[in-house]
């Protein structure tokens, strides 16, 4: 929250949703994980196979000394049970991987939660519930997951970065920073938590390296650029942080409880419920930005843009650099045809706020449909560079291009 912020509640907005997809350094965190559930998942198939020889070699022993040794049935079944219930616990957590990426959190969540039950000791499932759960914004569920995860492999890389990532979204950074630096040798992810983390604290030659790695990885992100910048300055500009600092420990309050059950239903694809939670939270705290927010957004996308106006200009007149409010607010203007009006406050939301994000998305779009080729071309670039797989944003870009094209042949015939 802004310090100069009168309204109460989080940070979770649209725009930290859009984020998630869209901005690259966000990505690491996704793709470490992926990465690392990937090589667990391998060795777990290793030992399953050596299990398996294992029993394999004992019925052979069973038969050399003899069928008429009684029992050795039931022992064989009883093997074949336990690997059936290790089996099935790799499913269930495969499954749950495949959710949480397609932001399915509290399926994802279900399917983690039976994993650990028919096999308490796979630490990946853990790990894996830790994150669903951490999505879900429940994060002190999410650290008994991740907990949970270190205990069984001390030193794994996802629990710990875990860990890290919620004591750092709480402000705790003496915990963060614990966690974290275990975790970085093996998760990308950490890099950019631990560079975040460093330049919060003041300490910005330890932010160095870290923002390095990152660049390294990301060249074109933007954001961390500007944090190498200013931990080579030794200064931390407030505007930058505004950009990087987590929301803190959530006030535990029935309004802050509901507007992050209305977030999670909203990013589940289930508008309605969402709407009944920003409102059930509202109802307790008129005054919870997250909740206004949030019901501003349910409220545009049902197509009631008069309903929704008013929330977005409440939140910027309090915080005016709220970039989710910003976004809905651009989207009311041009859906009143007041297409000059959102084009502006998109291009003062992405000058405070570089990088393909909503104003990158709403600027590209709305440049394409008035014709103006020149203008919406580096947007869409900067989109497809970040979402490469994106079918929207490749047919703008080609658009885009093809209409740039033609307007140089058309200007060459002239002359």
């Amino acid at each position: 929250m802004h310090p100069s912020s009168k309204l109460h509640g989080s940070k979770t907005d649209e725009e930290t949703l859009l984020a998630r997809a869209l901005c690259d350094s966000d990505r690491l965190l996704t793709d470490s994980l992926r990465r690392d559930e990937r090589r667990r998942l391998r060795r777990r198939n290793i030992s399953i196979t050596l299990f398996i020889s294992g029993i394999t070699m004992g019925t052979l022993l069973m038969l050399a000394m003899g069928g008429w040794l009684s029992g050795f049935a039931p022992q064989l079944d009883i093997g074949a049970g336990i690997e059936s219930a290790v089996e099935r616990a790799d499913d269930l957590a495969a499954q749950g991987w495949q959710l949480w990426q397609q932001s399915k959190m509290s399926e994802a969540a279900a399917h983690f939660e039976q994993a650990v039950a028919l096999d308490p000791g796979a630490a990946n499932a853990w790990n894996g519930l830790g994150w669903a759960r951490f999505n879900s914004g429940d994060t002190e569920k999410a650290i008994i997951a991740f907990e949970k995860c270190v205990t069984l492999e001390s030193e794994h890389p996802g629990g710990l970065n875990g860990l890290g990532q919620a004591y750092l979204s709480w402000r705790e950074y003496d915990k963060a920073e614990k966690y974290l630096a275990k975790a970085a040798p093996n998760a990308p992810a950490a890099w950019y938590a631990l560079g975040r983390l460093y330049l919060l604290t003041g300490k910005y030659k330890d932010a160095q390296p870290f923002l390095e790695k990152v660049l390294a990885q990301q060249p074109d992100d933007k954001l961390m650029a500007e944090a190498l910048v200013a931990a080579k300055n030794g200064s931390l500009p407030q505007a930058l942080r505004h950009q990087i600092e987590p929301p803190g420990k959530p006030v535990s309050a029935p309004a802050t409880t509901a507007a992050a059950e209305g977030w999670r239903q909203f990013n589940e694809g289930k508008p309605r419920a969402a709407e009944q939670s920003f409102r059930a939270a509202l109802a307790k705290d008129p005054e919870n930005s997250s909740a206004m927010n949030g019901l501003a957004f349910c409220l545009l996308n049902s197509g009631k843009v008069t309903a929704a106006k008013p929330y977005f200009e409440k939140i910027l007149k309090a915080e005016p650099e709220a970039t989710g409010a910003m976004n809905g607010l651009a989207r009311c203007l041009k859906a009143e045809n007041k297409v000059d009006e959102a084009i502006a406050v998109w291009e003062q939301m992405h000058k405070n706020f570089p990088g393909p994000n909503a104003a990158a998305v709403g600027l590209a779009t709305t440049y394409l449909e008035r014709g103006e080729h020149a203008k919406a071309l580096p947007h869409f670039e900067e989109l497809v560079k970040a979402m490469p797989d994106n079918v929207e944003f490749r047919r703008g870009l080609e658009a885009a291009k093809k209409a740039g094209k033609s307007s140089v042949s058309e200007a060459k015939d002239s002359q």
